[in-house]
């Protein structure tokens, strides 16, 4: 079984494929959704490659457990978040920010237990 910090950020990749996987394929409802026109489809496509290859990294990160890597996500993807929602972007930025949170609270209590004396159990 994944820590608990590694399961946030396995959903994440595998989230984060199927959208890229999705948008690549139908790139129209995208568009719809992110209100962008027509002519932006070749950056909306690009984008679905950053997406599909940033799901293969975060599940590469999880499969390895690399909290150095978990840790560094969480800042990244909170100015995401503010990036998206100041774009109107809100189902993204959401998405973004909701991960992160669940993400550093993971890591948050993974540390706490993991000290010396900790009622919270084993190490993770």
């Amino acid at each position: 079984m994944p820590s608990y910090s590694a399961a946030t950020i396995l959903l994440f990749g595998i989230t984060s494929f199927a959208a890229g996987a999705t948008s690549l394929i139908w790139p129209a409802p995208t568009l719809a959704a992110l209100d962008l026109p027509t002519s932006a489809l070749p950056a909306a496509r690009g984008n679905s490659l950053a997406a599909i290859a940033m799901g293969i990294y975060y599940t590469l990160g999880a499969y390895q457990n690399n909290r150095a890597f978990f840790l560094a996500t969480v800042p990244m993807r909170l100015l995401t978040t503010a990036v998206f929602w100041g774009q109107n972007w809100r189902a993204a930025a959401l998405w973004e920010g909701i991960g992160a949170l669940l993400t550093g609270l993971a890591l948050g209590y993974e540390h706490v237990a993991a000290q010396p004396g900790s009622p919270k159990g084993k190490k993770t």
